[in-house]
């Protein structure tokens, strides 16, 4: 995604039909597994990794279907005019394709036995769907930039979607790269002890999914949190370097992992660790107070990226905010929040 380069109209217009498609397979989950709960609140505490079994059989969607279908209704409604759509639509893109591809794997396994055939055959078209249509939207959005064109017509103003797409504010870029790169390192310091913890033999798992999904749809926990990692960093890097990119990456990757965090520090009240913190041991602590910093952390990073980002040119001159700039992405982390074993309570377990 170039410095200074927009999407055609074309190209927003495709963007904004791939995400609305990717919205519905997601919705459609989601009201599927609502109308095979016996209560609604059992779909989240699944989604939060306490599993319960849906009417009939097992849970299809799982907490990302939400997040993602927030994500491309954002997404896909703003892209039609922002600047910052190229970035947008191939963040969305990217994440797609992370969040789908161990599905394509796990759902033509052996060890996935016992579920209703119809049931896995549509997860699996559902599966193969988002990622071949993500796939095509990144190809697009690479294809289709081009230089944004400043020179207006005589007597008509530069549309919003014909400008450059806007940097991060100085003092936003250093919070947002502040937060994000501790919440990657943090993640990334997580996975690393639990590797070791658990040892490859288990650990394995977590990165294919094999035996530890709690939905049909879900990703493995160790495989979205290294992608959660790469997210934040990303984020970081090019928050530091005010690219036009730093925006949208950086609030998705902040919104995915808001999610993550409201969802590992709502299970931990129910279980009532909070409660009982003092009782925990050292690692169920920090794994406490990992889920509640995710929130915080990455609702501040979120927050901050979302502001109006300063126009190609202007940086420190004083210039006008950039136009179309982005709200507020919502997005969400599917997997366990891990480790509700004998070893205790630990993130992405």
């Amino acid at each position: 995604m170039g410095q200074g380069r927009i999407l055609n109209s074309g190209a927003r217009v495709f963007g904004a039909l791939v995400c609305a498609v990717l919205g519905l397979i997601s919705l459609g989950w989601i009201i599927h597994d609502l109308d095979k709960a016996d209560e609604a609140n059992h779909l989240w505490w699944t989604w939060a990794g306490l599993p319960f079994r849906a009417t009939g059989g097992i849970f299809g969607s799982s907490l990302l279907d939400l997040a993602l279908l927030l994500v491309y209704a954002v997404v896909g409604i703003t892209a039609l005019r922002s600047p910052s759509a190229a970035g947008a639509l191939g963040a969305v893109a990217v994440v797609t394709v992370a969040v789908r591809l161990p599905s394509l794997w796990n759902l033509n396994s052996d060890w996935l036995q016992g579920i209703p055939g119809d049931l896995k055959t549509r997860a699996n078209a559902s599966a193969w769907a988002q990622v071949v249509l993500a796939g095509l939207l990144l190809a697009v959005v690479a294809a289709a930039r081009r230089p944004a064109d400043l020179a207006a017509a005589p007597g008509r103003p530069v549309s919003p979607a014909e400008r450059p797409p806007g940097r991060p504010a100085p003092g936003a870029a250093v919070v947002g790269a502040l937060f994000l790169g501790a919440l990657g390192v943090v993640i990334a310091a997580w996975q690393i002890y639990w590797a070791q913890e658990r040892g490859w033999e288990i650990y394995k798992y977590l990165l294919t999914g094999k035996h530890t999904l709690p939905t049909l749809l879900s990703a493995p926990g160790a495989w979205i949190a290294w992608a959660a990692v790469a997210l934040c960093l990303a984020g970081a890097a090019t928050a530091l370097a005010r690219a036009p990119l730093a925006r949208p990456l950086g609030m998705v990757a902040a919104a995915l992992v808001t999610a993550m965090g409201i969802s590992e520090a709502s299970l931990y009240i129910k279980l009532d660790y909070v409660d009982h913190l003092s009782d925990l041991p050292t690692v169920g602590v920090l794994s406490v107070l990992t889920g509640f910093f995710e929130a915080i952390a990455g609702l501040i990073a979120l927050l901050v990226l979302a502001r109006r980002g300063v126009e190609e040119g202007t940086a420190g001159l004083g210039g006008a905010p950039a136009y179309g700039g982005y709200g507020g992405y919502d997005g969400g982390y599917d997997g366990q929040p891990g480790g509700y074993d004998a070893q205790g309570p630990g993130d992405y377990g």
